[in-house]
């Protein structure tokens, strides 16, 4: 004799299997993040200069075809005009962070799995940050006159970490990129291509 299995049983059944897809996608999917310096800060005051507005336009640039989800910015107004081109393009409202270096990172990690994100950061918190979403950086530490370094990290769904940099805009920087951490051929699906 053949047991009917009750609708909500069935319903049940898929809405698991459902949900096992959705977390499984998730899991095999990897997290693109970016880090870049403030732009340059006109003298005496929360604002960019003119060279830094050219460089909030560079980074639109960079990445406007890189369908990015989220933005980070720090609490200075001069990050959030950093992104401002970007942020208006993509209809994102960025939002601001304060938590520690590791605490920041983890919710990176955490929350935005198979997701595109950008984060404006002070020169002095960028190499760390790299450092606790595991990836491995290219030099100890950034000038605050380093500007024109984008940082590209994929986060992959076994946790690996990939780090390439790479420049854009106009040449402002201090420290030198090593050749083995520049990303120069770009392809589709690379973070700053």
């Amino acid at each position: 004799m053949i047991k009917k299995v009750p609708f909500l049983s069935k319903l049940l059944i898929v809405i698991s299997f459902v949900l096992f897809l959705s977390n499984f996608n998730a899991l095999a999917q990897k997290t693109n993040v970016w880090i870049v310096n403030n732009a340059e800060k006109a003298k005496g005051i929360d604002a960019l200069s003119d060279t830094g507005k050219e460089r909030a336009v560079a980074l639109f640039k960079a990445l406007k075809h890189d369908d990015v989800h989220v933005i980070y910015i720090t609490p200075k107004n001069i990050s959030a005009q950093t992104v401002e081109p970007l942020a208006t393009h993509n209809k994102i409202l960025p939002r601001v962070y304060s938590d520690s270096v590791q605490k920041f990172a983890q919710i990176i990690r955490l929350n935005f799995i198979g997701k595109n994100v950008l984060i404006v950061a002070n020169y002095n918190t960028i190499i760390p940050l790299i450092s606790a979403l595991g990836g491995e950086t290219p030099f100890d530490e950034l000038d605050k006159g380093d500007h024109d370094q984008l940082f590209c990290l994929t986060i992959k769904s076994t946790g690996d970490v990939d780090c390439m940099v790479r420049y854009y805009g106009k040449k402002h920087h201090v420290n030198e990129i090593p050749q083995s951490a520049i990303l120069e051929n770009y392809s589709q699906g690379i973070p700053g291509r």
